[in-house]
């Protein structure tokens, strides 16, 4: 049986965020990955709990924005082993490189009309996830297709690829299948789009969880006792 994970909701009120937990429980999902702003930073252990109590698991997540290569490696040493999924957007293709490699970088999230192109120099590289946020779609449906279209054509074999809704409201969240179905109109079969918001986004956390272990000295090796 599938769990599914919504691997970006934006917290900042914590009304609002208890109303979208309770809501992504009835649309089916087991977790979520939050964005915490605002009041909600202070207040994420207290919305672990009450996520727990309707059986979904909260997960933190850091979105970065950087403008350059040195401000993106920055970033990513302070944060280090502070959150269970870091995300890059990225504007230009300079943090774009950057991020498609670095190991501390979770998923690559490319806007909507860029202003550069994907190659096979870019898939050459890519190491990480590639994040399709539902939001992005609900914006702009036309520059999100068109974007989405050739991240799939280029760099769809080359990795995996999530769909998160990146949602601030109970209005802006989807359930799995409505996401799934950004990547089957794309051309994905039914089993590898849901795949989006379930396999992939589990086995990221599932590798992140291991490496904040205390147990865990380096890729393939834990500390037994």
């Amino acid at each position: 049986m599938r769990r599914y994970i919504d691997l970006w909701v934006r917290c900042e009120s914590f009304e609002r965020c208890l109303e979208m937990i309770r809501c992504l429980k009835r649309l089916g999902f087991s977790s979520a990955a939050i964005e915490l702003r605002g009041e909600c930073v202070e207040r994420f252990d207290h919305l672990k709990r009450e996520a727990e109590g309707v059986g979904i698991k909260l997960y933190r997540k850091l979105v970065l924005e950087p403008s350059t290569r040195k401000e993106l490696l920055k970033l990513l040493r302070e944060n280090r082993g502070k959150f269970e999924v870091i995300s890059v957007i990225c504007r230009n293709l300079e943090t774009a490189l950057v991020a498609a490699r670095d190991s501390r970088v979770d998923t690559i999230i490319i806007p909507v009309n860029p202003g550069y192109r994907f190659d096979k120099g870019v898939a050459a590289l890519l190491r990480n996830r590639v994040e399709l946020p539902f939001r992005y779609f609900l914006e702009d449906r036309g520059g999100f297709l068109r974007t989405a279209s050739e991240i799939v054509s280029v760099l769809g074999k080359k990795c995996g690829i999530i769909v998160s809704s990146a949602g601030s409201s109970s209005l802006e969240l989807r359930n799995p299948r409505q996401l799934a179905s950004l990547l089957q109109v794309l051309g994905f079969d039914e089993e590898r789009a849901l795949d989006s918001i379930s396999t992939e986004p589990v086995k990221l956390i599932e590798e992140n969880l291991m490496k904040l272990s205390k147990n865990y000295v380096m890729r393939g090796v834990m500390r037994i006792g």
